[in-house]
Parts: C-alpha cells; structure tokens; sequence
C-alpha cells in the first residue's frame, strides 16, 4: 500500500490551501479531488468573492481575516499572479436590519478603520446606490474582491511545486478515518495525518460523525448596466446590503460586461450530485427585482447566471476542528457561504491543527453540535 504522511480529501478550496501549507514545510501529501482541479460543482464557482474586515458575522472572525489578508499577500508574491482587489466595501442596512451596525460593533471591537457614513454621504460618494434617509451603512477601504481561479491555481501549482501531489478526477471510493486510510481508484491509501475538506460532499463521507450540515443551491448573477464606467473597479466598491427579505451583495464591473450580484440569504436543499444547475425565469425575475431596490442604472437585463453550493451549519460558523477521538483526522465543512476569504488562513489551520501546534478557534469547534449527533462506526 502507497503510504503518505497527509492526505487531503477534497481538493477544493480548503484542501487546496492546505496543500500549499502542507508543501511550504515540505511534508510528502496527497490531495485527491474528485472532479478536474478547478471546477464549477461546488462552492468556488462564480469568478469572484468578497473580502471585507468589518465582520458582521462577529467580531471573532476579523483576526482571522487579518490573518488570510496577510497570506493573500504572500500567494500574490509567490506566485507573481494578482488574486485581491481593494476596491473598498460598503455595508448598508436599511431600517430594522443589523447588517451594517454588527460590522460597525465588530471593527469597533478591534480599533480598525470603519468610516460609518449618513446616507447623504453614501449617495454623494456612491451614486450607484439607492439608499433611503432611514438606512444607515459604512465603509471599509481595505475591502474588496478576490479573483477566484487565479487564486485555485495559484495555490495548486504553489503546492504541486513544492512536491504536493494533487490527482484530480480521484473520487474517494471509501475512507477509514480510524485508521486512517482512504480507497481511490481501487488502491488503498495509508497516511499518518488525514485533513477532510470535502466541501458539499463532507456529510455524506463524515455521516457516523452526525454532523449538522446542510447542501444549499444558491445563485449568481450578471446584470446589464446603463453606464459602465460608473459601475467599473476602481468606481464602485463591493457591498453587502440587508434589504427587507433578503441580503443582496455585489461586485464592480470586472472581466466581463455587467456587474456580478447575488443574494446571500435563503437557498434551496439540494443534493450536491442531483443540483438543478439551469437557472429559472423566475429566479431571473427576483434578482432584477431585488437589485433594482439597491441600485441605480441597470438596464433590467440578466446577461449571464450559474449556480454555487452553500454547505451551512445551523449558526453558520464554519467547522475547523480535530475528529473527536482521534487527533489525527482534521476536518475544515460548513463554511456556509462566507468561508473563500479566509481561505490561506483556513489551509494554515488545518495543518496547525494536525500537527498539534495548536486548538481551534472556539467558534470553529466540532464540540458545539456535540448533542446532536452520535458517532457509531466508519462505513467508508
């Protein structure tokens, strides 16, 4: 049996960054995904994602997000490649939504720059937007969007050039997480430290742990503009917007004709491998009419749409924690819609947690769902 001393299973995102942790101290790894490195069935798929420090899912999160910042950086030098665009990042609320007073509360809590604008203001410096008297909002300079491929195939080949092996289209056939050891493409794989990061898919390899986790279809958008300089990077930040029934957010121009938009709140179950990828009238519909309370000058045309997974906990926090019971399997699931940001520093975790170097974050602890679930044996 081929013998490795870290296996990643999953060579998405989260695998993928601890890839380039795991090659940068020169440890003998394997990565198996099960589709072509960089793909579109999961959660990175959508071109762009947002990175901002003025965290309103909690004020535990912004160290954290210092943290990816600082390593964004450090792929963007070794690479050569750009990956983060700091084009600034609004937070808007309009009356009776938190959104943008938790961002406040949470740069406040950690002494960084948040600039909390009257409404006068936003519609003077951002004219795209459509903000009432009675919303309120801030701004963070820092903030801004993170280009996806560039950053999947920056990491990957950082990784594959320190001697990480990462074998695509190697679907795990069964896994031993006692052992632990994984089958793929009918060999079996031993290792002495086992890293599960297998996005949508983590319940269904991890279902003895009983883990809380939910596969939701989410969708993303292109819309035509009337006038694209106004809405092109460099003029327009990204935002997040909590509106009455949704929470809507969206990018600058970039790459493509039309600025990317969707909505962050609701979602239908699904089953990662049965997803409904055609993306409907009415969908299309919602979205124009959504974005139209938040925005000025689009033209009311869907110029493009595809579709992403959300793999959400019951709190939305994420699961960064060693397996109960045994120290030597890792699992990174649940990053429920807000995780890509903190992808480098969600990589260095992983590996720091495998290795013992350190503990989790309290938030991130497998431990809170621990009267929800039983685990009994590993059926592979």
């Amino acid at each position: 049996m081929t013998h490795y001393e870290v296996i990643v299973v999953g060579g998405g995102t989260m695998g993928t960054a601890a890839a380039w942790e795991l090659g940068k101290r020169g440890i003998r790894t394997l990565v198996l995904e099960q589709f072509q490195h960089v793909h579109t069935n999961g959660a990175h798929g959508g071109e762009t994602r947002i990175i901002r420090h003025a965290y309103a899912e909690g004020p535990d999160y912004v160290p954290f997000v210092f943290r990816a910042d600082d390593l964004w950086m450090d792929l963007e030098r070794a690479s050569g490649r750009k990956i983060y665009h700091r084009v600034g990042g609004l937070e808007l609320s309009a009356p009776g939504n938190p959104h943008a007073a938790a961002a406040r509360d949470a740069a406040a809590v950690h002494g960084i720059p948040f600039e909390w604008l009257s409404p006068a203001e936003i519609r003077t410096r951002f004219p795209q937007f459509k903000v009432g008297d009675d919303w309120v909002g801030g701004y963070g300079a820092r903030a801004g969007f993170l280009d996806v491929n560039t950053a999947m195939h920056a990491l990957g080949d950082q990784a594959r050039a320190a001697g990480v092996e990462i074998r695509d289209n190697a679907p795990v056939e069964a896994i031993d997480l006692d052992r632990p050891s994984v089958r793929v493409g009918g060999e079996t794989v031993t290792c002495e430290r086992l890293i599960v990061t297998a996005g949508a898919w983590s319940g269904r390899l991890l279902n003895d742990l009983g883990l809380p986790l939910q596969v939701l279809r989410k969708t993303l958008f292109w819309l035509g503009v009337s006038d694209e300089a106004l809405f092109r990077s460099g003029e327009m930040p990204v935002y997040i917007a909590g509106i009455p029934g949704y929470e809507f957010y969206g990018f600058p121009q970039w790459n493509r004709p039309g600025i990317k938009v969707a909505i962050h709140s609701g979602g239908d179950p699904t089953d990662p491998d049965r997803v409904e990828r055609e993306v409907s009238a009415a969908e299309r519909t919602e979205i124009v009419d959504v974005a139209n309370r938040v925005l000025n000058g689009l033209t009311g045309d869907v110029l493009d749409a595809t579709t992403c997974l959300y793999t959400v906990t019951p709190d939305h926090d994420f699961i960064i924690d060693r397996m109960p019971g045994n120290d030597r399997v890792v699992i990174g699931a649940g990053f429920s819609g807000h995780g890509f940001k903190f992808t480098p520093a969600v990589g260095e975790l992983l590996v720091q947690l495998a290795f013992g170097e350190r503990e989790t974050l309290g938030i991130f602890g497998i431990d809170r769902f621990q009267n929800r679930g039983k685990r009994t044996e590993n059926r592979g």
